[in-house]
């Protein structure tokens, strides 16, 4: 159930539907689903938003060298992933066996849960901060009772594992026309990727950098 094996179901639904033409939006996993999307069948896509860039663009033999705000951006990237890579491994190889232990014990799934809210909000490592309880409650009690954190596992294995990861080549680009918001804090400390990272692999046609955002906020004289 990968990004490519989801953007057919997705293509599927919508024709399904009876829409001829109709776009994509998607953050996170959703990035990924909505860029293949267009890459595998553009022809219905009117465009695509993202609020993340899941696929990562070509930069083997022939790409143009990389940027210094692309270099910076990678280095921030990989020194964060060395930190926050723990998770992902384990679930990328072994999320039946992981899968096992958080299903059995509501304090190991609300601890697996929440580390990541804790890590990658701007809550200065302090969640009461930010989010209420009942909130935080509510996210970890949805998963328990529909037992369901094993299979939300099983994504980072079909798209991450090396027996199944899709490496893109030189020719593939997103033609359809592309939007892209770059949120402040979507991972703490991962680095924001510059435009021209993006441009690498879509056709970007609106770029809104947080600090455009911030600027459009009450009180802030938009």
């Amino acid at each position: 159930m990968n990004y490519q094996h989801v953007a057919g179901l997705w293509h599927r639904l919508m024709r399904g539907l009876g829409y001829e033409r109709y776009g994509a939006q998607g953050g996170d996993f959703g990035a990924g689903v909505a860029t293949f999307m267009a890459l595998t069948d553009p022809e219905p896509m009117i465009g695509v938003h993202l609020s993340n860039l899941e696929i990562a663009p070509y930069t083997g033999p022939g790409a143009r060298p990389l940027s210094a705000a692309e270099t910076t951006y990678r280095e921030r990237n990989a020194a964060f992933w060395q930190e926050e890579y723990g998770y992902k491994a384990i679930q990328s190889t072994k999320p039946q066996t992981l899968g096992y232990g958080l299903n059995d014990s509501p304090a190991g799934l609300a601890a697996w849960i929440l580390e990541k809210w804790r890590s990658w909000a701007d809550s200065r490592g302090n969640l009461d901060q930010r989010f209420s309880r009942d909130f935080l409650l509510t996210t970890v009690t949805l998963y328990w009772v529909t037992q369901t954190i094993t299979s939300s596992m099983r994504d980072y294995f079909d798209n991450d594992n090396r027996r199944f990861r899709v490496t893109l080549g030189p020719q593939e680009f997103v033609k359809v026309p592309t939007g892209i918001a770059v949120f402040a804090n979507t991972f703490v400390d991962e680095g924001t990727p510059p435009r021209e990272w993006a441009e690498r692999l879509y056709n970007v046609r609106r770029w809104t950098p947080d600090a455009e955002r911030r600027a459009l906020r009450p009180g802030r004289g938009a």
